[in-house]
């Protein structure tokens, strides 16, 4: 790599990742690089830019005042050679740095759903077969729901029965404060229970959200088979009763 060229990478990083006076500094190192290139050549450049007032101020190398602003490069019959773009400002830049997060963002969603298509089509060679994945899965759940509500049944009876033995104890000895054992009995059947329970209505949330990923993914699935879906289909207004 030559001399002139390293500096014009250099100066492509610096205009790509510097502040506005870094960036400025760059510019100007970018037209020393021109100057220099014009002075390894017969032909000469001009540099010309416009300043506050609307004037155009011309020279015969690159001009100081010009690093903030959009500056014009000729060649030496009038043609343009290139122009330099004025550093951003600091709004600017806050606004590209916006849209480049923006454009990642969106680019990372796209490449999810794409792997999400990928994975639908890998796993499943028709609409029946995630059908079928979808039945599994559900048993499952419910298969966890039933056997939570077998325990709340006979934790149930152990909470009776521990309040019985509780309430026998107090009628047969009036006055006498219940003992430890007898409320660590109540307490742990309760507390049981109540957790059976909290198990019970997560495995539901869990079974809606079951049915909410195959509704979609069977959709999809549908839409990559290219499945008709003129008519309403039974998924289709499943989603639609819960919007």
């Amino acid at each position: 790599m030559t001399l002139i060229a390293f500096r014009r990478w250099l100066t492509v990083r610096l205009v790509m990742s510097a502040p506005v006076a870094l960036v400025a500094s760059a510019t100007i190192c970018g037209l020393a690089d021109d100057a220099l290139a014009q002075g390894q050549r017969s032909d000469k450049l001009i540099y010309t830019c416009e300043d506050d007032q609307g004037r155009i101020i011309s020279a015969d190398r690159p001009i100081a005042d010009c690093a903030r602003r959009e500056l014009r490069v000729l060649n030496n019959d009038g043609s343009l050679r290139r122009i330099i773009a004025a550093p951003l400002t600091r709004e600017q830049q806050k606004q590209r740095d916006r849209e480049e997060l923006q454009r990642q963002d969106d680019l990372a969603k796209l490449r999810a759903r794409q792997a999400r298509d990928r994975s639908l089509l890998l796993t499943f060679e028709d609409e029946q077969s995630l059908e079928s994945m979808r039945r599994r899965q559900l048993a499952d759940v419910d298969h966890e729901i039933r056997l939570a509500t077998l325990r709340i049944l006979s934790l149930d009876k152990d909470l009776k029965i521990a309040q019985a033995e509780a309430a026998r104890f107090q009628k047969e000895r009036p006055g006498r404060a219940l003992p430890f054992v007898y409320q660590q009995r109540i307490t742990d059947a309760a507390n049981a229970i109540l957790a059976e329970d909290s198990l019970i209505r997560d495995r539901q949330n869990e079974r809606a959200r079951l049915n909410d990923r195959f509704d979609t993914d069977a959709m999809r699935l549908r839409e990559l088979l290219g499945r008709p879906t003129a008519q309403p289909t039974l998924v289709q207004e499943r989603i639609q009763s819960r919007r």
